[in-house]
């Protein structure tokens, strides 16, 4: 696993079938206060109650969308905090 520690505040994301990687992550990037490393807790997809659909929350969904293709291919993310 290759990790560059961000430089601002972020959130490493392990997915919860790459459990292997979470103790890893953390040894590696424990000297970098900015950044927390959590183990990825869904499960699938809940259903989201119908909404009206904006730019924002389309935005949104894309970014999710990318998030979980690197949870899915890597194995973990790497995303701002506050996204």
């Amino acid at each position: 696993m290759e990790l560059t520690p961000p430089s601002t505040p972020s959130l490493v994301i392990i997915s919860v079938y790459r459990p292997d990687l979470l103790e890893e992550a953390r040894h590696r990037l424990r000297d970098h206060d900015h950044v927390e490393v959590v183990l990825d807790r869904r499960v699938g997809e809940r259903r989201r109650p119908e909404r009206i659909e904006t730019e924002a929350a389309r935005a949104s969904d894309r970014r999710r969308e990318l998030i979980n293709e690197q949870l899915r291919t890597d194995g973990f993310a790497i995303v701002p905090r506050g996204v």
